[in-house]
């Protein structure tokens, strides 16, 4: 089983993951200590495209290869079924000229390229606000608005034009520098998984409101779920460690029945502009309603120091009846409580709503990188061409990719048809899409979940190798749950601010985080009154966020608008 990792599974840019700056000394420390762990074959290469006497055209490239990108014995990154469809079908060989294991070290060794004036690979994906902008400012990456123009496809270019904002996070001065790779758009928004076995042995209804979830956790608590005679179950699996509104145990719907704002978020206010959650008045009544629950039991004793792994292991062991995640949890952790409590039943639902009828969840996401191109890259009528031609493997009108993406890897051919059973396959199933420039298959925002729901609510089979091995494959569960994701879609409450970190937030943000963590740690346990939260505010506001505020306004002003 592979165990998605935080920075795979919550939104890719701008807010706090792109706080963390590094000075040229710090990178060149940093970078020193990771270089030997590096697949590195710059010296073969000047990092520029070029074009070979047959008419093919190599492009560099770099990356992250994470531990669930597996090869065939004697392939790799620059020798794989993607790399030799692509050169023979498209005439392009591509490079990959080194690789890192994750997101920290890529971008110490892009920024050290950067600022000891190496020549960058020809198209790279960079998903650090900072380093974006700085890779703009420096003048080694070109703009992008001539060649969407010019080479991107119509339905690429439809794509562009429905999320402009996707672009953002690599404009500057009204020009774009940046291609997005997109996220799935609502793929890790978050709704109830809940002990259907408990529900039925308490006789108690799935909740449609946030008093009738209540009940739920008051029943899970005192009236023995797991029949062992203990008092030693809670009723709601929830992260707070890295914030309340995160990517598992996700305790977002709970501030977004009390208003339109979640924690860490920057959000349009009533006026259109850009307000952070944390501070806003309905914060306090969340707040207040978690004290209620930690109080009568209904959360784990440790709820302020629980991270997103560590927080789920009261659900998996069959101590928590209530988690709160994206539809995949169908595959883990959810999968992992049912093979720990046998007799389990796990069934996923909406959110609840509010007093006042408000329902709301962290919203993921558009994108989780922006790819760069050095301005000395010459082909971009290739790179469209690329991806245009991966994107139809998900649109099913591929030329290249009738029934998968590689015989022998993600499918076989059996008796004139293919079968994807993985047990069927020689040496087991390898997916392709991981040797995509994009990393994976490509994805465009909403897209697979209005799929899901519509191959669940008709109960038709799938059509290709795309809807089966996404969706279908992946269990009814799984499709039930991204059905009613997909069905709550208007209550998404996502983070509007995906520039790079301001002026104040480099010198401020750290510390207004920490006090802010604090003081919610302290309201929920009791060991500060609810007034405290207007405390923070107050001091928020007096110690760098009216200014930070200000600053992201003034970046959403430039952004807003733009193409």
């Amino acid at each position: 089983m592979v165990v998605a990792s935080k920075g795979d599974l919550e939104n890719g840019i701008g807010g706090r993951k792109v706080l963390k700056v590094f000075t040229t000394l710090t990178v060149t420390v940093l970078t020193a200590g990771v270089l030997a762990g590096c697949t590195d074959n710059e010296s073969a290469s000047s990092g520029s495209s070029s074009e070979s006497k047959d008419g093919k055209v190599t492009i560099t490239t770099v990356r992250t290869l994470k531990d669930d990108t597996k090869f065939r014995d004697g392939e790799d990154l620059n020798n794989n079924p993607i790399t030799r469809w692509s050169e023979k079908e498209l005439g392009i060989k591509w490079e990959t000229l080194w690789t890192v294991p994750n997101d920290e070290q890529y971008n110490n060794k892009i920024r050290l390229a950067l600022s000891s004036g190496q020549k960058l690979p020809d198209v790279f994906k960079v998903s650090d606000g900072q380093l974006i902008n700085d890779l703009i400012r420096s003048g080694k990456v070109m703009p992008v608005d001539e060649a969407i123009e010019k080479y991107a496809s119509p339905r690429l270019k439809e794509i562009y034009e429905k999320f402009p904002e996707a672009f953002y996070p690599a404009t500057v001065d009204g020009k774009r520098y940046g291609i997005p790779r997109f996220s799935g758009g609502n793929g890790s928004d978050s709704l109830l998984w809940i002990r259907k076995d408990w529900l039925d042995k308490l006789g108690l209804q799935p909740p449609k409101t946030i008093e009738d979830l209540e009940k739920i956790m008051d029943a899970f608590v005192n009236k023995d779920p797991d029949g062992n005679g203990k008092k030693d179950t809670i009723g709601l699996t929830l992260a707070s460690k890295n914030g309340l509104a995160t990517w598992l145990a996700d305790g977002s719907f709970i501030f977004g029945a009390y208003g339109n704002y979640v924690p860490g978020s920057w959000s349009k206010g009533e006026d259109g502009s850009l307000v952070y959650g944390s501070v806003q008045p309905s914060m306090k009544k969340a707040l207040e309603k978690l004290n209620e629950w930690y109080k009568k039991g209904y959360l784990d004793k440790e709820v302020g120091i629980l991270d997103e792994q560590t927080a789920i292991e009261s659900f998996v062991a069959g101590k928590s009846g209530i988690i709160s995640a994206p539809p995949w949890a169908a595959g883990w952790p959810i999968t992992d409580a049912l093979k720990n409590n046998p007799g389990a039943v796990v069934e996923p639902y909406p959110l609840p709503s509010g007093p006042d009828g408000k329902i709301g969840r962290r919203g993921e996401g558009l994108v989780t990188g922006m790819f760069l191109f050095s301005k000395d890259f010459k082909h971009m009528d290739k790179f469209f061409e690329y991806l245009d031609a991966i994107y139809g493997y998900i649109y099913n009108d591929s030329t290249y990719f009738e029934y998968g993406l590689a015989e022998g890897y993600d499918y076989v051919i059996k008796d004139g048809k293919p079968v994807y059973d993985v047990d069927q396959i020689p040496g087991g199933k390898i997916d392709p899409g991981k040797y995509f420039i994009i990393e994976d298959i490509p994805t465009v925002p909403y897209m697979l979940y209005e799929l899901a729901e519509e191959l669940y609510t008709t109960k038709r089979d799938a059509k290709n190798a795309y809807e089966y091995t996404k969706i279908v494959s992946q269990g009814d569960s799984y499709m039930k749950a991204a059905t009613i994701v997909n069905q709550q879609n208007q209550y998404r409450i996502e983070n509007e601010f995906t520039g790079p970190p301001t002026k104040t937030m480099q010198k401020r943000f750290e510390f207004l985080t920490k006090m802010e963590r604090e003081t919610f740690a302290n309201i929920i346990y009791g060991r500060a009154p609810l007034s405290a939260f207007d405390d923070f505010v107050k001091k928020w506001e007096e110690s760098g966020g009216k200014e930070i505020t200000k600053e992201v306004n003034e970046w959403y002003q430039s952004v807003k608008g733009e193409k």
